[in-house]
């Protein structure tokens, strides 16, 4: 038995361990900080060395289907301890082999180690998420927004970590991603929990109506104090009863309120009753979608291939921004130094991390502000995004002063916050919380192929354009610009077409709302 400051004190302790997890967990978008030195290093030419970031990516997000399973099958726990082993196995390698040089590792097992690191990111990542939606059940946009922050923080934390311990040490910075992203899962794996209450305070579940879901309503036992268990497994049965509202006094802690602010008890009710009667769950507690079930859904594609196009669009300055700052400045001023430009590179890495954590905190707290005070969308903090992004794409088709590529950095972060930020709330309301996991490994497929194609054109584009210092060895470009302009002409059209599909979505769902049909959760008018 747990009291309720007990209860609140377990809840904060794991949602804490859940944001540090996803804080070692995001280090992926870390490598344009580090890909030029090792293409350097490792004489790669740009198309390799963008294949073995994409790799990384695609660790990440193909694994989403396989560790969302398992997440919503055995709970978080082992997951955690998953991710923390892979990033240590996949990391370390590529710091021994940067260490030996030029022909100690071949291209494709460089590619095989950053997929390690992708799969241990996504392991962790999902199982922190996960507990985080499920011990803030009523307010998981809030809930999930500091995890998906902290992720977003990473490659500012760990590169600014490394370089403060090894300044302009490439190898050291290796390490410190092998053992410190490891070490911090791995530590935190010992307070993630996901606590589960039985029997809500004040309510009972009500028979099922047919609708596969169940409202609660108002019983004489408000005084008692919950049981608290904590599980395993991820998931509970869709019929069994589930706690949405607490009856206590307003002076003590709700179990259902927000992290951030209180909510009404009857608000909440009647919310819940409302939706109850319309045939729809509480917030996607009681939905559950998945599997073959969820390819049939028009709300599926649409959110796709949304996800899909505007993660691509981002991804390609996000792993190539190390590459577009080295061409911007041999061209501006040909004596800039290597050093110089790393410590640039490192600026614009920090620049997207920091600008990527804000959106995604902004994202995640604005999606629960707008839908529960004002019945908006969530959907339109993805027209937001696009809109963002947009704006990035066409500042990066201008930009040939270096000192100005900070506006690229910044836009393409924040856009790529705003994205992340709400949606696995979007998933989680629209398609059930209890298939989260692997709904949104479903999901990050999209992710997968679109980052794979924009990564490879930006590739292609910019080593089109290089020529081979025959002191050196190396390959560069010194056409500034025109090194990899062509690349944003692809990502600006993109931007645009996620940005239409943003809109048809928000207008269909209203006219479903005007025909009386149901639109679901997130999906509202």
């Amino acid at each position: 038995m747990l009291s309720e400051r007990s209860l609140k004190a377990a809840r904060i302790v794991s949602l804490i361990a859940s944001i540090t997890i996803a804080l070692g967990s995001g280090t992926n978008y870390v490598y344009s900080a580090y890909a030029p030195q090792l293409a350097d290093k490792l004489r790669l030419s740009n198309t390799e060395s963008n294949l073995i970031g994409t790799m990384g990516n695609i660790g990440m997000y193909l694994a989403g289907i396989p560790a969302g399973i398992l997440v919503d099958s055995r709970g978080p726990r082992l997951s955690v301890l998953l991710g923390a082993a892979g990033l240590l196995a996949g990391y370390y390698p590529i710091h021994v082999a940067y260490e030996k040089g030029e022909g100690s590792i071949s291209v494709a097992m460089l590619c095989f180690f950053a997929f390690i690191t992708g799969v241990g990111s996504c392991c962790s990542f999902n199982a922190a998420l996960k507990a985080a939606a499920l011990n803030w059940p009523k307010n998981r946009g809030a809930a999930t927004a500091f995890p998906l922050a902290a992720f977003g923080l990473s490659a500012f934390f760990f590169s600014t970590l490394s370089s403060w311990l090894f300044p302009g040490d490439t190898s050291s910075f290796l390490l410190v991603l092998a053992v410190a992203t490891s070490a911090t899962i791995f530590v935190s794996f010992f307070f993630l929990r996901v606590i589960h209450l039985p029997r809500s305070v004040g309510y009972t579940a009500l028979p099922d109506s047919g609708s596969g879901s169940n409202v609660l309503h108002r019983t004489k036992s408000g005084d008692s104090i919950p049981r608290v268990q904590e599980i395993e497994p991820g998931t509970a049965s869709s019929s069994s009863p589930r706690p949405v509202v607490d009856n206590r006094d307003p002076a003590t802690l709700d179990e259902t309120s927000s992290i951030l602010s209180k909510s009404s008890d009857e608000e909440d009710l009647e919310a819940a009753s409302t939706k109850h009667r319309k045939g729809s769950s509480v917030d996607g507690v009681h939905v559950d979608i998945r599997g073959m079930a969820l390819v049939k859904e028009i709300d599926f594609w649409l959110l796709w291939f949304m996800l899909g196009l505007m993660t691509g669009v981002g991804l390609m300055t996000i792993n190539n921004i190390g590459h577009s700052v080295k061409a911007l400045w041999m061209a501006f001023d040909p004596t800039t130094t290597p050093e110089y430009i790393q410590k640039r590179q490192a600026l614009h890495v920090s620049i997207l991390s920091i600008l990527s954590f804000t959106g995604r905190i902004i994202s995640g707290t604005t999606s629960d502000h707008i839908k529960k005070n004002h019945g908006l969308q969530r959907i339109w903090l993805l027209v937001a995004a696009a809109s963002l992004f947009i704006l990035a794409q066409t500042i990066a088709l201008n930009v040939e002063n270096p000192y100005y590529l900070w506006m690229v950095s910044s836009c393409t972060g924040l856009a790529y916050g705003l994205l992340f930020g709400v949606f696995p709330t979007i998933v989680s309301e629209v398609f059930g919380i209890h298939g989260l996991s692997q709904n949104w490994g479903c999901m990050t497929v999209a992710a997968v192929i679109s980052g794979q194609t924009f990564n490879f054109f930006f590739g292609r584009i910019f080593d089109s354009h290089t020529t081979t210092d025959p002191l050196t060895g190396l390959r560069e470009c010194h056409l500034g610009l025109a090194c990899f302009k062509d690349a944003y002409y692809i990502t600006l059209f993109s931007s645009f077409v996620a940005l239409a599909l943003a809109l048809y979505t928000i207008n269909r769902n209203i006219r479903i709302a005007k025909r009386g049909g149901k639109a679901r959760q997130g999906l509202e008018v």
